[in-house]
């Protein structure tokens, strides 16, 4: 009998800050606690789950899980949209995948539907929704993952009973971010790079964090500029702030192209060194800030690359 056991959920203090976004939650890393003659007893955030031994059966409520099954050879039969569709680096992979509904909103009766035979999302999204989604298959719910991704990897891997897949993936990952790393080094030397997503309501400035930080930064050994905010996921600068970008390379994720325009025709921008020397480059923010895995991050490894190493 496959079973779930709920823990109470702690609620955690609310750190307040000014510029800077607030740290992201910590990630749970699902953890084996026991292997039955029917599957594994798995810890994740709200409590200890019975899976199946080797599920393949399964609905992924996040790209983060989706890139996951992927890596590990696997397709889930549902998965959710973003309203621009599926990420682009993972499209291929997902086309015999059932949509079931957007990110912000899940249906829970198309997920029914598909009979599954473990959901997998994340708690800061679907923690209020946990018994429902406990009735329908065993869930289990896990944060993203920040810079500690290969940890988080290696237990859902062990979780699924695919952690060879999971080892392999990062080993392939880790020699080719090693490889671009040390071309890096060679062709830009101490040069800075800052990462930059312009949005209708604001201008942010990406740092050190999760998602494209930790590879910019830890993998490709990257030289921050002053502005990155290497400790959290982003700052917040206004227009006026544009003057201090001064990295001799911006990576910019546009999400407003009227308002990237305006910025782009204003005298401040075109006093950039990067903007002067022809080193900005648009990246496709879905790769670069929508899910976490070695199909992403290599992506982005192909973007600076293209950017930073191009003949």
């Amino acid at each position: 009998m496959v079973f779930t056991r709920n823990w109470a959920r702690l609620a955690g203090g609310a750190a307040l800050c000014l510029t800077l976004s607030a740290a992201p939650v910590m990630a749970q890393i699902a953890r084996t606690v026991a292997v039955t003659a029917e599957g594994r007893v798995v810890e994740h955030a709200l409590g200890e789950t019975e899976i199946p031994l080797a599920p393949e059966k399964i609905v992924t409520l996040h790209n983060v899980f989706a890139e996951a099954l992927i890596v590990m050879g696997l397709s889930p039969i549902g998965s959710v949209d973003r309203p621009s569709g599926l990420p682009q680096q993972l499209v291929d992979s997902l086309a015999g995948t059932t949509s079931v509904g957007l990110h912000s909103d899940p249906n829970f009766e198309m997920v029914l539907s598909l009979d599954p035979e473990l959901i997998l999302a994340q708690e800061s999204q679907q923690g209020d929704n946990y018994e429902r989604l406990s009735a329908i298959a065993p869930t289990l719910l896990l944060n993203e993952p920040d810079a500690e991704w290969r940890e988080w990897y290696e237990g859902l891997g062990e979780a699924l009973g695919r952690s060879a897949q999971v080892e392999a993936a990062i080993a392939a990952y880790d020699d080719r971010a090693a490889a671009t790393k040390a071309a890096l080094a060679e062709a830009r030397g101490d040069e800075t790079v800052l990462l930059l997503r312009v949005r209708e309501k604001d201008i942010r400035v990406y740092g050190g964090a999760r998602r494209s930080g930790p590879v910019l930064y830890d993998d490709l050994g990257l030289n921050p500029h002053e502005m990155v905010p290497l400790d959290a996921d982003h700052t917040e600068i206004s227009p006026e702030n544009i003057p201090w970008l001064l990295a001799d390379h911006i990576f910019v994720m546009i999400e407003d192209a009227d308002r990237m325009d305006s910025i782009r025709q204003s005298d401040l921008w075109q006093r950039l060194p990067a903007v002067q020397n022809g080193q900005v480059y648009p990246v496709d923010i879905e790769p670069w800030n929508q899910s976490v895995g070695p199909i992403s991050f290599s992506a982005i490894i192909d973007d600076v690359e293209a950017a930073l190493l191009a003949d």
